[in-house]
C-alpha cells in the first residue's frame, strides 16, 4: 500500500501540487474579512469550470446524455454556490470593481474537498481507466465535477449581483 502513495504521488504531475498549495491558500485567505476584485473572484470558478471542462472533454464520451447531465448538476451547483453568499453581508468597496465580503468559511472545505475527489478520480483514470468508463463511475465524475463548478459559479454570481444591484442603487 505505501509502495502504491508512493508511486502515486511521484507520478502526480507538478501543477496539481501548484494548484493544490494555490487553492489551500486561497482557502484560508477567504476564511479573513477583505476588499477582493471582481477579478480575484472570478479566479477559482474559472479554475473549477476549465478543470472540469477539460476532464469531460478527456475522460468521458460526450453523448447527448452526459452532457445533459452535466449542464443540470452545474445548474444545481449554482443554485447552492448562490445560495451560500449572503447579500448582506457583502457591499461595494471603494475601488472600481472591488466588494467588501466577509469571511467565507465554506470556501476552504469546498475546496479541499473538490480538489481531493478530483484527485482521487484522476488517479483511477490514470490507474485503471476502464473503471472510470463504467457508466456508474462515469456518472458520478461528471455530477461531482459539475457540482463543484457550478457551486463557484453561484458564488460568483452572488457577488456580480451584489456588485451590479449595489451599483444601481449608489448612481
Amino acid at each position: 500500500m505505501l509502495e502504491f502513495i508512493a508511486h502515486m504521488l511521484v507520478g502526480t504531475p507538478i501543477w496539481v501540487y501548484v494548484l493544490f498549495v494555490f487553492l489551500l491558500i486561497r482557502g484560508i485567505k477567504a476564511r479573513q474579512p477583505a476588499t477582493v476584485t471582481l477579478e480575484r473572484l472570478a479566479i477559482i470558478p474559472l479554475i473549477f469550470l476549465v478543470w472540469d471542462l477539460y476532464d469531460l472533454v478527456l475522460y468521458r464520451h460526450l453523448t447527448l446524455g452526459v452532457v445533459m447531465l452535466w449542464i443540470a448538476v452545474l445548474i444545481i451547483g449554482a443554485a447552492l454556490g448562490f445560495w451560500l453568499i449572503k447579500p448582506e453581508r457583502v457591499s461595494r468597496g471603494n475601488a472600481p470593481r472591488t466588494l467588501n465580503r466577509q469571511a467565507d468559511y465554506s470556501a476552504l472545505p469546498l475546496m479541499m474537498l473538490a480538489f481531493a475527489i478530483k484527485y482521487v478520480f484522476g488517479v483511477m483514470a490514470a490507474v485503471s481507466p476502464q473503471t472510470m468508463q463504467q457508466p456508474a463511475m462515469s456518472a458520478a465524475a461528471v455530477v461531482v465535477g459539475g457540482l463543484f463548478a457550478g457551486s463557484f459559479i453561484g458564488k460568483y454570481s452572488r457577488y456580480l449581483q451584489c456588485y451590479f444591484g449595489r451599483m444601481q442603487k449608489v448612481n
